[in-house]
């Protein structure tokens, strides 16, 4: 499986991930494991949650929706 290289949004490099063919067979199995592996990291805290929606632009950094969103 092709790996992928990621960069964070400060400049500092992470662990490479590997791509997830959706024409494999095993797709469906490790679409999932990746998503409960996302959602564990996003819901491990408030502030961890808080992070995520704020770098998706869905809140503000004080939590209020953003004017996307009719913020």
């Amino acid at each position: 499986m092709a790996k992928a290289a990621v960069a964070s949004s400060n400049g500092n490099a992470r662990r490479a991930r590997p791509l997830l063919d959706p024409r494999s067979p095993t797709f469906s199995r490790e679409f999932r494991k990746a998503a409960k592996a996302f959602t564990k990291r996003a819901t491990a805290s408030p502030e961890a949650a808080l992070a995520l929606l704020v770098k998706e632009g869905i809140l503000t950094k004080s939590g209020k929706l953003s004017r996307s969103y009719g913020g």
